[in-house]
């Protein structure tokens, strides 16, 4: 008797491991769709509690109507839409504008570089044997500064490729995000039906715990992005970049995407700084440099921390992690991740001390 339990135990713990197996090996080759159906989750999560305030009862004066969720959904999508092209326009026209601007005054600025340049070197005499452009690396530095730049770029195009896979993927994403705000409920329900019924809540508690965790994700990638955004503004305002305020933007936006987020918004800051003249761009390039590291390592950790309920080391690492298993993809679905996945490790946690104080 002892043998048959040990050796269907044995059975069981040996399919165990091969469908565990068999479901990682699956994951590594659907990662992309498991990554979008997890943007899509996300999506669903934050524009719950907007859509669940519109469409819960409530009394009308002139009669009781409630909008379908559905309608709810793809009304905030087209404002959202019109809102994201406007601001495109504009800060496309302001880039080109300012570019321009900054070729035309090229060569004031390099009379004025070369100034200050033939300035030191009559004033302190250890300059006359320092050549800057051979100290900065000359031609080769330039072009390897060049290169990475283009990498990062063509990075970035690339995660967009292979995240969405172009319009019809974002389309895709987005009708997912539809399905699990509509019919959310429902198919938890139904999928908790193949759960024990002594498993059934507890699984609901934390479906619904990971659900309130990515709709805070949402708002604390919101609230950083006012924090960023706010203090750029306001700082280049002080230093004289034109176009403080659309610059401002930029910054609030980019502040989204991992690691390429901060060139993206440094770049533009730079620009218009020496389109203002170079010492304001000196100084523009130093304040670009100093809050896109205040960006990544103290205003993200700190907020996402607070909001989503994560010490601020796991946050740090989870990007790390992410970043090195795929790429921006993964840094960008890390904390998020991260959030989930501490829902689960609270609940046990939870369990294990009821348990001790039951003993």
């Amino acid at each position: 008797m002892n043998e048959m339990v040990l050796t269907r135990a044995l059975y069981r713990g040996s399919l165990f491991v091969v469908a565990l197996l068999a479901l990682v090996l699956l994951g590594l080759q659907l990662k992309w769709v498991l990554l979008q159906v997890f943007a899509a989750a996300i999506i669903a999560a934050g524009m719950a509690p907007m859509v669940n305030a519109l469409t819960g009862p409530r009394r009308s004066v002139a009669r009781q109507w409630r909008p379908p969720p559905a309608l709810v959904v793809l009304v905030i999508w087209v404002a959202l839409g019109l809102v994201l092209l406007v601001i495109s326009s504009i800060l496309l026209r302001l880039m080109l504008d300012q570019a321009t601007l900054l070729a035309q005054r090229a060569p004031e600025f390099a009379a004025k570089l070369n100034e200050w340049h033939m300035y030191a070197v009559n004033r302190w005499s250890v300059l006359q044997q320092i050549d800057p452009w051979d100290e900065l690396g000359g031609t080769s530095a330039l072009a390897q500064w060049l290169l990475n730049a283009t990498s990062q770029v063509l990075n970035l195009a690339g995660l967009m490729v292979a995240l969405f896979g172009g319009v019809l993927n974002v389309i895709f994403v987005l009708f997912i995000a539809l399905y699990l705000t509509v019919d959310g409920r429902s198919m938890r329900d139904y999928l908790l039906v193949f759960l024990p019924v002594t498993r059934r809540e507890r699984a609901r508690r934390i479906l619904a715990n990971i659900s309130s965790r990515l709709g805070q994700w949402i708002l604390g990638q919101l609230i950083v992005c006012v924090i960023v955004g706010i203090g750029a503004g306001v700082a280049l305002a002080l230093i004289g970049v034109p176009g403080a305020s659309l610059m401002a933007l930029i910054w609030a936006v980019c502040v989204v995407i991992p690691g390429i987020g901060p060139f993206l918004s440094a770049a533009p800051t730079i620009l218009l700084g020496f389109v203002a003249g170079p010492t304001t761009g000196v100084i523009a390039t130093i304040f670009a440099l100093v809050w896109s590291q205040l960006e990544n390592n103290v205003f993200i950790p700190r907020v996402m921390g607070h909001v989503v309920k994560l010490n601020e080391m796991v946050v740090l690492v989870s990007v790390l992690v992410g970043y090195e298993l795929l790429g921006l993809a993964g840094a960008l679905f890390a904390v998020p991740l991260a959030a989930a996945l501490a829902v689960v490790v609270d609940e046990l946690h939870h369990e294990r001390l009821l348990d001790e104080q039951g003993a």
